[in-house]
């Protein structure tokens, strides 16, 4: 009795050595774990000092059992009750993707629907959601690269107090490699305010560069208030994604201080386009671009987050389109699925451009290049779509927007460059699920296209890396002409 006894005790040390010290999910095409840095829960792979413990232990039930099984039943229930207390058994279970699973799951942060932002139309007809998020990303971007005083003045878009208290720091030498993870709206004033106010919050990674050339990589956690007042209007198309005089559109380094030498307006402080009046750092911490680290994987358990009018504004988009079919649609974000994985797993984000947005693109550039300065890929084979669901469809006068929630499964290991296999499972497929947003130019009509060939002229589908058809020369990738993926979102962090 007292060997069975022995023998279950020695498995559960067992079952516990390998569950502190090893994790299941890795790195994937649009960031995945990777992101930030494996320090999710659960994250992070083996750390010697559990694995000395365990030795320790493991030697006293063999040797000092009176010791060893009191002191292991007591690590066995406090590693449960933490266990328990953060979800993490969710994150180790075996079962499908339609398998019942525990509900507990990382709870997600307060925030509001993209969908809010649409009321904005009701007092500038011209407000669009993709446009808007495409600005933010920019702005937070040049707002990072500011902090060196190295770039033209944002004066026109910033508060002169941020942007004193962000370039307090002046052994910074510059700002660079600048990738966001994901964007929240976390407040939103309402159009009925005298001034339109939108708080997001970032998480993004950046490399600053000292004076003196040293580098240093950071995951940080950003939060930004933008304003302007009641009365401005959105900015022509085809200046949406730059920063320019809020005004006439005059080059940035016209405008003193607050002041265009152009238009001779005051055209700061928000009187005609969005400015940042509130900056806060919610947390920054050095990182290592930990792409050989293991993390589990967040929230595939838990219930899709779908939009109330999401199904509504889909039937009007096909009043609108009667050649869309869903069929199509799905049959779209298959084939970019496809060039995803093997651009992601062969590290040439080339395969991927035709079929993504600019900044999702940068991203992939970014993490891709990680890769092979560490002299490794991420590979991901016999991956596959399980299921497709609707979360929520945008539409304004510029772009229709679909988000949905992709299922998929596959392979997921990382090896370097001569084959060894530093993490993941050649064998063991990993079920995974995250949110996809994919836009199109609203005037666009017709089905949506899976093939290889240029959505305006038709020839075969070849694409410079600045996203224009090497034929006809037309920019294919701002989703003017057919369906892109434009934002990858994982399932902790995605709430509408």
């Amino acid at each position: 009795m007292r060997s069975r006894s022995l023998v279950w005790l020695l498995d559960a040390l067992l079952v516990l050595a390998v569950m502190v010290c090893a994790g299941a999910a890795l790195a994937r095409p649009g960031g995945g774990q990777s992101f930030s840095g494996g320090s999710r829960p659960g994250g992070g792979g083996g750390d010697g000092g559990v694995g000395m413990l365990v030795q320790l232990v493991l030697w006293l039930v063999i040797r000092h059992p009176t010791v060893g099984i009191p002191l292991l039943l007591i690590l066995l229930v406090v590693f449960v009750l933490k266990q328990r207390s953060e979800g993490s058994f969710q994150d180790w279970s075996t079962g499908g993707l339609g398998a019942s699973q525990p509900a507990v799951a990382p709870a997600r942060p307060a925030s509001v629907p993209r969908s809010a932002l649409n009321a904005i139309q009701t007092v500038d007809p011209q407000f669009s959601v993709v446009l808007f998020e495409d600005f933010a990303y920019l702005l937070y971007a040049e707002l990072q690269r500011a902090r060196t005083r190295a770039v033209p003045a944002l004066n026109p878009f910033v508060d002169a107090g941020v942007l004193e208290r962000l370039r307090a720091n002046s052994g910074l030498g510059d700002v660079r490699g600048i990738v966001i993870g994901a964007m929240r709206i976390v407040g939103f004033s309402g159009p009925d305010a005298a001034r339109l106010r939108v708080t997001l919050e970032f998480e993004s990674n950046y490399v600053e560069v000292a004076l003196s050339g040293t580098e240093q990589r950071f995951y940080a956690v950003d939060r930004l208030v933008l304003q302007r007042a009641r009365s401005a209007k959105s900015r022509p198309y085809q200046r949406a994604r730059k920063l320019d005089c809020p005004n006439c559109g005059a080059p940035l380094d016209a405008v003193r201080g607050t002041t265009c030498s152009y238009c001779q307006q005051d055209v700061g402080h928000g009187r005609f386009d969005w400015n940042v009046d509130g900056f806060q750092s919610l947390s920054r911490e050095p990182r290592r671009a930990l792409l050989t680290s293991d993390a589990p994987e967040l929230g595939t358990a838990l219930p899709t987050v779908t939009d109330s009018g999401a199904a509504g504004r889909l039937t009007r988009l096909q009043a609108r389109d009667p050649a869309f079919a869903w069929q199509r649609f799905e049959q779209r974000i298959g084939r970019t699925f496809e060039a995803l994985q093997s651009a992601w797993s062969e590290r040439d984000p080339a395969r991927i451009r035709p079929w993504v947005s600019d900044s999702l693109f940068q991203s992939m550039v970014y993490w891709i290049d990680l890769y092979r300065l560490q002299r490794c890929r991420n590979v991901t084979e016999q991956a596959r779509i399980v299921q497709v669901a609707l979360a929520n469809v945008l539409s304004d006068m510029h772009y229709d927007a679909i988000t949905v929630r992709l299922f998929a499964t596959g392979l997921d290991y990382t090896v370097s460059d001569d084959g060894k296999l530093l993490s993941g499972s050649r064998s063991r497929p990993r079920d995974y699920s995250e949110y996809w947003t994919l836009i199109r130019g609203s005037a666009r009509r017709g089905p949506s296209g899976s093939d290889n060939a240029c959505p305006n002229c038709g020839a075969p589908l070849a694409v410079s890396m600045a996203g224009n058809c090497e034929y006809c020369g037309v920019k294919v990738t701002s989703g003017e002409f057919d369906w892109v993926l434009s934002r990858i979102e994982q399932d902790e962090v995605y709430s509408g």
